[in-house]
């Protein structure tokens, strides 16, 4: 029998875990969380207002997981508490302890990848359950209870005829926000018409473009022309069908370094929806393949770089080793990049020996090619710039090409190379070269785009609103509840019903709902998780001030009724 027991969240975790153990261990799993905030008490809210604390319930649907787990935590020497490595999941551990009653024989345990080397350092390296982040935790859920309840309540009493219930949320109203400020931008965008000059030159396949030396029409950019001048300029171009050779420059520069995964920009990156996406990496997670996916962190550890590196000099050669690579993170550090567990498992063999389906083999790719990239030399590119002089009876003209080739492919050779000419034409400084046409190009500026998942995603993280761990879970609610609506082209654009939540959450609490106020949140729970701020004290003051906004604006703010063709 075994006499140690091992719970982790996901039923998918177990069987792996299981192997990596033996017999010695029994490995269940709590599948989430096994209580929930109550709805009971004051307003609904689930929560003691005297003690600031969340009255939590057994969740229903739980009911036999935990009777399963109690029988096993008896007969068990030891428990290991094996929940995520987040705030969410040390809330879990906290919950699976108090429930159990295994306060005297339980160890806490984290890990960032499911392989047998970081099992294995995990329970030979055991915690305790760290109070500071299960209290962070806990001011997230309650405020965001408060927020959530509240104001979905009085959306609910203020917005009539609803094509589905309104609902509100401390950061999925800013995901709303967003969308909708960015529609006010593009409504409001004023483009700016400008003009350019192309000359179309044999064996010159790289646009060749008109530029002003001095006076330029535009601050951003010297190739664009004034409406008001390309008439004259254009005509006068034309009577000259030969640019002389001025200058020729060559330089070298090495290519960006490429930075490892964070979820936001995988969310990006991908092609798909951040709830596939998100329900992919997970499931590669489980099964072993990567590491915990759901992290804002770009470090990669020091011992996977090594092995990378050893990797890359035996497949491709040591010119291909990065001699440094951009942060790197503690032995079985829960905050890495997201990247594959092993760097032998490339995505062919991934797709055969795991036999993962279309998405699962892409977005494995995606993260393989990512990390091996960031631990490769950088590709090394040798530009030509070439200045051109159209000279008329009147006035000289100035054009401007370059053209580039690959000194060193670097990481190209798992990326792919980019689309380069075939060869740099030999000239030199005093050769004429004959234009077979001037094109003239009338253009405008065009407004910002809008936003898909991805962008709305990596938006949220750039100003520090949310966490990875909700990230998707946001962008769906706004989908779901018709705040939002994805058009053919995956952008999303916010509907009326949409704006007219938001408009009366920003009349109501405009201290609440904006982005400082909620960047400022996720401030103060990291310093909670830190031990630097009174999680009580915190929520009481929230609390007050939160009240007196919420009977202001319960009066001030006006009934809406929707047309009918909303609800359609």
């Amino acid at each position: 029998m075994p006499n140690k027991l091992l719970i982790v969240e996901s039923p998918n975790k177990v069987k792996t875990i299981q192997k990596y153990l033996g017999d010695e261990y029994e490995v269940k799993s709590s599948v989430g969380h096994i209580l929930k905030l109550s709805t009971k008490g004051e307003y609904h809210l689930g929560i003691d207002f005297d003690n600031w604390e969340p009255i939590m319930i057994v969740d229903s649907t739980k009911t036999k997981i935990i009777k399963e787990l109690k029988d096993a935590a008896k007969n068990a020497d030891e428990i290991l508490v094996a929940t995520d490595p987040d705030r969410e999941g040390e809330a879990i551990a906290k919950n699976l302890v108090d429930t159990l009653k295994v306060q005297d024989k339980y160890k806490r345990i984290k890990y960032n990848e499911i392989t047998k080397e970081a099992i294995e350092y995990a329970i030979n390296n055991p915690l305790e359950i760290d109070e500071n982040l299960v209290k962070a935790q806990k001011t997230r859920r309650l405020l965001d209870r408060i927020i959530g309840f509240k104001l979905s309540e009085l959306m609910q009493k203020k917005i009539k005829n609803a094509p589905t219930m309104p609902s509100a949320g401390r950061v999925q109203s800013i995901a709303l926000k967003l969308v909708c400020d960015r529609e006010k931008e593009i409504e409001s965008f004023i483009p700016i018409k400008y003009s350019k000059i192309e000359a179309n030159i044999d064996n010159f396949n790289n646009p060749t473009f008109y530029y002003k030396l001095a006076d330029k029409d535009f601050d951003n950019d010297n190739t664009w022309i004034s409406p008001t001048k390309i008439e004259k300029i254009y005509d006068d171009v034309k009577k000259n069908n030969k640019l002389r050779i001025i200058d020729i420059k060559i330089t070298k520069s090495k290519e960006k370094q490429i930075i490892p995964f964070k979820q936001s920009i995988l969310y990006k990156d991908a092609k798909y929806s951040s709830q596939v996406v998100q329900s992919s990496a997970q499931s590669l997670f489980e099964h072993g393949l990567i590491s915990y996916p759901r992290t804002d962190s770009t470090r990669i550890s020091e011992s996977f770089i090594q092995k990378a590196k050893k990797y890359i000099a035996e497949k491709f050669g040591n010119e291909y080793v990065a001699n440094d690579v951009k942060g790197f993170s503690g032995e079985q550090d829960a905050h890495e990049a997201i990247r594959p567990t092993n760097i032998e498992l490339t995505p062919d063999f991934a797709k055969i020996n795991y036999s993962l389906n279309e998405i699962d083999t892409y977005i494995y790719t995606l993260i393989y090619n990512r990390t091996i990239s960031a631990i490769m030399a950088t590709p090394i590119r040798e530009t030509h710039h070439y200045d051109l002089l159209n000279k008329t009876t009147t006035n000289e003209y100035y054009f401007k090409t370059s053209y580039s080739k690959l000194l060193f492919d670097g990481y190209y050779k798992v990326l792919g190379y980019p689309e380069m000419p075939s060869s740099i034409p030999n000239y030199q400084i005093g050769d004429y070269l004959d234009v077979n046409e001037y094109i003239r190009l009338d253009k405008q500026t065009q407004p910002p785009a809008r936003y898909n998942d991805g962008s709305l995603i990596k938006k949220l993280d750039d100003i520090k609103v949310g966490r990875p761990s909700t990230f998707a879970s946001t962008v769906s609610v706004i989908k779901k509840r018709l705040f939002v609506e994805t058009h053919e082209d995956k952008t999303l654009h916010p509907t009326e019903f949409g704006k007219t939540v938001l408009e009366k959450l920003i009349n109501g609490f405009p201290k609440t709902i904006n982005e400082e106020y909620t960047a400022q949140v996720e401030e103060v729970l990291d310093e909670i998780s830190d031990g630097k701020q009174d999680y009580k004290k915190l929520l009481q003051d929230f609390w007050d001030k939160f009240n007196v906004n919420y009977e202001w604006a319960t009066e001030t703010i006006e009934i809406s009724i929707l047309p009918q063709e909303l609800v359609n």
